[in-house]
């Protein structure tokens, strides 16, 4: 993977990104400031880790068969994420940065309770996920606690990237095809799955430059969504 160029240009273009006064994230992140939570911090933290492992892919001189596809399968699934988080209007942005942040506290609770930690600390992560469901009511007053802990799949939201990205981002092949295809195929790689090696070359898209345009794509709309005249 030669690409470093490109994940350096990436990180100094998130880097530099400003959230606008005025814009659709500053409404966004105003929205959620009660919650302790920002549409863009969340973001930004997603678009990180995936350089983080599009980085250190990067390094893999002779990749390694089930390892370097790891990495690439978790730089599309945090870059899709904050893709999926900044689609549609702000308020489906702020009810979607609240679930994920509910999500992130559920596997915390599950962590603590896994390593038997202090019962107060899992009391703590209970209290949070009320918080959160409760300012998911401020914006869906009709919101029932079944719908608000349904949040979407890995898979459906690596779909929906593919979906929002341009068509012409893979070249001549389609990102709503691709991407998702892509997943599934480093998904078995990372999971140690023997049907991934019959996959045959003619059958691949290069991996690494799917990674790298989820990521390109997700930073474009956070460039968009932080700007007074970006948005939906």
């Amino acid at each position: 993977m030669d690409d470093r160029v490109s994940i350096g240009d990436l990180g100094d273009r998130l880097g530099r990104i400003q959230v606008r006064p005025g814009s659709d994230a500053d409404h966004a992140d105003r929205t959620l400031q009660p919650a302790g939570l920002s549409l863009s911090g969340t973001v930004v933290e997603l678009l990180r880790s995936a350089l983080d492992h599009l980085d250190l892919a990067s390094r893999d001189g002779d990749p390694h068969e089930f390892a370097h596809p790891t990495l690439l399968r978790s730089a599309i699934t945090t870059a899709s994420t904050a893709l999926w988080m900044m689609a549609g209007p702000v308020d489906e942005q702020c009810y979607r940065t609240l679930q994920f942040g509910f999500r992130d506290q559920v596997f915390r609770h599950q962590y603590l309770e896994i390593a038997r930690a202090d019962p107060t600390a899992q009391a703590a992560v209970d209290a949070r996920c009320d918080e959160l469901a409760a300012a998911a009511r401020t914006l869906r007053p009709e919101l029932s606690e079944r719908r608000f802990h349904t949040i979407d799949s890995d898979s459906y939201i690596v779909a929906q990237a593919g979906l929002l990205m341009a068509p012409g981002a893979l070249g001549g092949r389609d990102p709503a095809v691709e991407v998702l295809t892509q997943w599934n195929l480093l998904s078995a790689y990372a999971h140690g799955r023997s049907w991934a090696a019959t996959v045959t070359e003619g059958e691949r898209l290069d991996s690494d430059s799917v990674a790298l345009a989820v990521v390109d794509a997700a930073v474009a709309r956070l460039a968009q969504v932080a700007d007074v005249s970006g948005g939906a």
